[in-house]
């Protein structure tokens, strides 16, 4: 009975230590990056590191790009932490890589790289990904396969990683909502990680979240800093690991979540930036441009066409993205072939909702604008119909 209680103390005392560090994480990288986000600003105003607008962009006024300094030393501030619960064979690895993408990230925020080179930094970060032993393995009999070869798993992986790198980057086009989105995504890895156990690349998670949310309260509109490459590749970089982690994990007895369980929650977590990334892609394509052709057909750009803000704007996206990632982890038990199809239905009606709205919007317009043209007729007529009646009394 004595052991009984002295265990039970133990074990209480160990999971209140978690929940201290974990906070400790989350509280020191918010501190870290809300000191240095105003420092940054500041020296990118007097050696002018800013974006400039241009027709491309929303802003109007240059607005320093340098805040994934901010969010990468706001994360790297609790690192010491992870080591303490996380295997220090991935942890190196995966530092490798966010090192990669750092530096990266940077230089191209400083001065504007080759696409090439940025995606060949996102291949060799994805590689010491794949080294480490985070692959996709298997494809739950979609088209007739399950377990993958080992090459296939390294190019699905790296693939993968880089599509959601870039998503990421492409998503960031109005103020907050990237790293809102980011923030978002990280608490739903957040709670898989500490239910599973996997208290590692909790640490992770809230150390970056911490960072994220002291960034947001600079780059709410109207937005005094922007992330950058080094905060939308660093972002996303974390992101796809935290996504292929959760499905390896999943894979182990212990597990929290089944593998397919697992798969249909990363899912919903992904499926909005790249869902949108996707239909762009399709659509400058069917236009016969360059997918990469720079253009103003994103989600977040159709909300701001109907007339709506920079943070009603985000707000919408931040429900729409919130709506599926709960439709994902309600639905994980259900088999992966009918929950996947609902949840891409799910966000196809979200975005031709907003199409639609903006022709159903468009056509009442025009049709004010119609009838007002037509009253001003109606009124040109009587006011011409009276002079000529008042010059025949004369």
């Amino acid at each position: 009975m004595i052991l009984t209680d002295s265990l039970q103390i133990v074990s209480q005392t160990a999971v209140e230590n978690e929940i201290i560090f974990l906070i400790a994480a989350f509280a020191g990288s918010f501190i870290i990056c809300l000191v240095l986000i105003p420092v940054i600003i500041k020296l990118s105003n007097q050696y002018n590191l800013v974006d400039k607008p241009n027709e491309r962009k929303v802003h109007k006024v240059p607005i320093s790009r340098l805040g994934g300094l901010g969010i990468v030393a706001g994360t790297l501030s609790t690192f010491p932490l992870w080591f303490l619960y996380a295997n220090n064979y991935f942890l190196l690895h995966l530092l490798t890589g966010f090192v990669i993408l750092m530096i990266i990230g940077i230089v191209d925020d400083l001065r504007e790289l080759p696409p090439k080179v940025k995606f060949l930094g996102q291949v060799v970060a994805a590689l010491f990904l794949a080294h480490a032993g985070l692959l996709i393995e298997d494809m739950f009999g979609i088209f007739g396969i399950n377990h993958l070869p080992i090459i296939i798993q390294y190019g699905i992986t790296i693939f993968i990683v880089a599509g959601i790198i870039n998503a990421f980057n492409l998503i960031d086009g109005i103020d907050g909502l990237a790293g809102g989105l980011a923030l978002i995504d990280l608490t739903g890895f957040f709670i898989i990680f500490y239910l599973s156990g996997e208290l590692g690349v909790a640490f992770i998670a809230a150390s970056t979240g911490g960072a994220l949310l002291a960034f947001l309260k600079y780059n709410w509109h109207p937005a005094r800093i922007f992330m950058g490459d080094t905060g939308s590749m660093i972002l996303g970089y974390l992101l796809a690991a935290s996504g292929i982690i959760t499905m390896v994990f999943s894979r182990g007895q212990s597990s929290h979540f089944q593998y397919s369980e697992a798969a249909i929650i990363v899912f919903s977590i992904f499926l909005l930036p790249v869902y949108d990334t996707l239909r762009v892609f399709a659509g400058r394509v069917i236009n016969k441009k360059s997918p990469f052709s720079p253009d103003k057909t994103h989600i977040h750009h159709l909300l701001m066409q109907t007339g709506l803000n920079h943070p009603r704007s985000a707000k919408i996206l931040y429900t729409a993205n919130i709506v599926l990632i709960s439709t994902g982890f309600l639905l994980r038990s259900q088999h992966f072939a009918l929950v996947i199809p609902l949840l891409i239905l799910e966000v196809i009606l979200f975005s031709e909702f907003l199409t639609l709205y903006k022709l159903i919007k468009a056509w009442f317009r025009g049709r004010r604008l119609k009838n007002k043209a037509l009253r001003m007729q109606v009124d040109n007529r009587l006011l011409i119909d009276n002079i000529e009646e008042k010059d025949g009394k004369k």
